[in-house]
């Protein structure tokens, strides 16, 4: 199973679009928010509302990933160390947290739950370069970041 992680787009459906080009053949699209665009433009990207989002309502979501629940959302307002992030995991009893807001890379695993921020392949932060995140194989045996090379148009 394949799953693709954006995050943190602001605006730019170019890379979107070029992403999921890239990666036609996933079974699961998943947007950590802040793309400031119409949930509908996203598809079949399944996105949460960021705090730069003006549209879409849901700011948590739960997904089924194969044997895997997954808990997606975008992270403003929240606590985003580990502790917090497992907390936030068994309170709706998922194995994986999806994040974004930081727009910096990130994945481990912490008391059995993994942790994942897919960067931002827009606009990276903190020396990142511009990333999104795959998720292969039930259960998820292997998290990749992918580097997006990209001029603004």
């Amino acid at each position: 199973m394949l799953a693709v992680i954006t995050s943190d787009l602001h605006g730019r459906l170019d890379i979107l679009r070029a992403i999921l080009s890239a990666h036609t053949d996933a079974d699961l699209y998943l947007d950590a928010g802040d793309s400031s665009r119409r949930p509908a433009e996203l598809e079949p990207f399944i996105t949460v509302k960021g705090n730069c989002d003006l549209h879409g309502s849901e700011r948590f979501r739960v997904i089924e990933f194969g044997s895997a629940r997954i808990l997606l959302f975008h992270g403003d307002r929240a606590d985003l160390s580990d502790e917090g992030l497992y907390m936030l995991a068994l309170r709706h009893r998922c194995e994986i947290v999806i994040h974004g807001h930081t727009h910096v890379p990130k994945y481990h695993c912490f008391r059995g739950v993994q942790i994942i921020c897919p960067g931002s392949p827009a606009f990276p932060r903190g020396g990142s370069k511009p990333t999104y995140a795959l998720l292969r194989g039930d259960p998820v045996e292997k998290v990749e970041f992918i580097t997006v090379s990209h001029e603004k148009s």
